[in-house]
């Protein structure tokens, strides 16, 4: 495929980041892999595609993860969250820089351990099963609103220890802030409020009745005499749920396509089940569910050899550093036997992803049984039609299939 001249500014809600931006970042990591564009609000950022100047700014501690230093951008605002409660989705470990980030993360890594991951695994296979009995004798589902979302939400509550007689507002609520879903946006300001007052009284809940749940260890943790406040620990609810909840979505729903669109692929992992972990990191590779990570510039700073101003917002394209050919053989091939590792999709230093082992552990566990259940499982419908998430974050809004 001949690469295509990029326009002198590239504008992120064009159509070259949201039809077809595999053939865009490969034109960017060829042309311009550091090069300013314009935000959705007009004003300019950086975005950043080669992998190693990706690699490199995610763990450089002059570029901040906290909202509340940017001074460009004010991203509560792009993601429509009131003002009122904004603090409260801002104030976790993911969206602090150090010593702020240190103090928080300790608290949570503590309890989101492998033992943790392990004992959850014969649940999460139990939910598993009992989603694909809800409709494997139809013939026919929408694998995404059928199963990934109710799978990963209702992980997400097991592990947090949402009671049954909550699970319901929930599931719609969460499912109007964490989901990209068009239709549901104008209800987000409510959704966001409503999700806040739920949260806050489970957390109060578990401070009078603590129970065997990650949310009552969260409330009672402590280290040195220090202990999470009420704010921090809604705050990582908050985290777990749009970091547990929509990139699983997308990661469940973009494999899930991947597989079935490359059936030679597909072929091999039905022959050696042994391939379905390197077939998971690979579609984490190829398709990363979250294309984009936002830093801001406390200090000057050069990347890739470009100079960058301080207050400067920049965009590392996680997507593009995926594919980059310098670190992957052939990037742009899907192929369950890479070996090279190393992919961006749970991003990198401080910030690398706590929850990347339950992430696996999903999707290890729903591709092995959709497999093994759904004999002859494919799309019900031409590539072409899907319809795929865009701002950034990969997957397929709907993904239906049908089986034998």
């Amino acid at each position: 495929m001949q690469p295509q001249q990029l326009p002198e500014v590239l504008d992120l809600t064009s159509e070259l980041f949201h039809v077809d931006q595999y053939a865009t970042y490969r034109d960017v990591l060829e042309q311009r892999p550091v090069t300013r564009v314009r935000f959705h609000d007009g004003t300019f950022v950086w975005l950043v595609s080669r992998h190693d100047d990706v690699r490199a700014a995610l763990g450089d501690a002059r570029l901040s993860n906290d909202p509340a230093k940017n001074t460009a951008l004010d991203l509560a605002a792009a993601k429509r969250i009131p003002a009122d409660v904004a603090e409260y989705f801002h104030r976790n470990m993911f969206r602090s820089d150090e010593p702020d980030h240190g103090r928080l993360r300790k608290f949570v890594s503590g309890e989101f351990t492998m033992r943790r991951i392990n004992a959850l695994r014969p649940r999460i296979r139990e939910i598993t099963g009992e989603l694909l009995d809800g409709f494997a004798g139809d013939r026919r589902a929408d694998l995404v609103n059928a199963f990934a979302y109710p799978l990963s939400l209702t992980v997400i509550c097991e592990l947090l220890g949402v009671p049954e007689e909550d699970r319901e507002d929930f599931r719609t609520w969460a499912r109007h802030v964490v989901v990209s879903n068009p239709a549901l946006q104008e209800r987000h300001a409510s959704s966001y409020r409503d999700l806040f007052r739920l949260v806050r009284g489970l957390v109060r809940r578990r401070q009078a009745e603590p129970g065997p749940d990650l949310l009552s260890a969260l409330v009672g943790v402590r280290d040195s005499g220090d202990r999470l406040s009420e704010a921090e620990v809604v705050s990582m609810v908050f985290l777990l749920l749009e970091a547990g909840v929509e990139t699983t979505v997308n990661m469940l729903g973009t494999g899930a396509f991947l597989l079935l669109s490359h059936p030679e692929q597909l072929a091999r992992i039905r022959a050696d089940g042994d391939l379905m972990a390197p077939a998971v990191e690979e579609v984490l590779r190829y398709m990363a569910p979250i294309e984009i990570a936002t830093r801001h510039a406390l200090e000057p700073l050069e990347i890739g050899g470009v100079r960058i101003a301080a207050h400067s917002t920049v965009m590392l394209n996680l997507a593009a550093a995926n594919r980059d050919p310098a670190r992957f053989a052939d990037p742009q091939s899907f192929r369950i036997t890479r070996r090279e590792g190393s992919h961006l999709a749970f991003g990198h230093g401080i910030h690398f992803c706590l929850g990347a082992a339950l992430a696996r552990a999903e999707a290890d566990t729903a591709f092995t049984l959709l497999l093994s259940r759904l004999p002859g499982l494919e799309l019900a419908v031409h590539t072409e039609e899907l319809i795929w998430r865009q701002a950034f974050l990969r997957g397929p809004v709907r993904l239906p299939v049908s089986w034998r």
